[in-house]
């Protein structure tokens, strides 16, 4: 029954964050405006809904200790970002947004390092 929740809640939360992201795109596009959000809250949203539904989707997927880190990684990257674009541009800011980026070369280099260490064991 939590694993039927799990799954809803992330699923919902994906699609939330499919629909921002669209929405997002759109307003780029200058197709449309969405004037009760901000552009910092507009920027945030499907990076805050798409990493806590993959938070919420790792019990239902129940992974291996090393590959629950890696997606926790993941999701906790896409989270502080979100928060990134929440904070007003200062140096704090600026050091989070590296912090971000530092992240994101970690997942990519532990994904490819593991792939080629696959790859050579078969």
């Amino acid at each position: 029954m939590l694993n039927n929740l799990f799954r809803w809640i992330s699923y919902a939360l994906a699609v939330l964050a499919l629909a921002a992201s669209l929405g997002l795109l759109i307003g780029d596009a200058g197709k449309g405006t969405f004037p009760q959000l901000s552009a910092a809250a507009a920027t945030a949203a499907p990076l805050l809904l798409v990493g806590t539904a993959f938070l919420f989707v790792q019990p239902v997927l129940r992974p291996r200790l090393v590959e629950l880190l890696k997606n926790v990684l993941l999701a906790t990257t896409f989270l502080l970002w979100g928060f990134v674009q929440l904070m007003p541009q200062n140096t704090m800011s600026m050091r989070l947004g590296n912090v971000v980026i530092a992240l994101y070369v970690v997942d990519l280099a532990w994904m490819t390092i593991g792939s080629v260490i696959s790859q050579e064991r078969n």
